[in-house]
């Protein structure tokens, strides 16, 4: 296998233009839709393409830990989200 200069190996750059596409896809559709749950859903999905793109760009073991610690962040994050939507979708909004 060759390397690149930044040191990936040519399949791990292939793996990371895959990801960067569905990534760059979904944001788009994050960004159409109006449904809040999608929304989420989609936002779910970056984080989780983020977190493999930094585990395949940084070739060292705590490339392992940041792409661990960045998917459990973003998995809270969008819980803590989806929960404080569904309690926002109980109160009555005067304008």
């Amino acid at each position: 296998m060759q390397k690149n200069s930044i040191g990936m190996l040519e399949s791990d750059n292939m793996y990371v233009e895959i990801i960067g596409v569905i990534v760059i896809f979904v944001a788009l559709r994050a960004l159409i839709t109006r449904n809040k749950a999608e929304r989420l859903l989609y936002l779910n999905v970056i984080g989780f393409g983020v977190s493999a793109i930094i585990a395949l760009v940084i070739n060292t073991p705590f490339a392992l830990v940041v792409a661990a610690a960045f998917f459990i962040c973003s998995t809270i994050s969008a819980n803590a989200i989806a929960y404080t939507l569904d309690r926002l979708d109980d109160e009555i909004l005067l304008e």
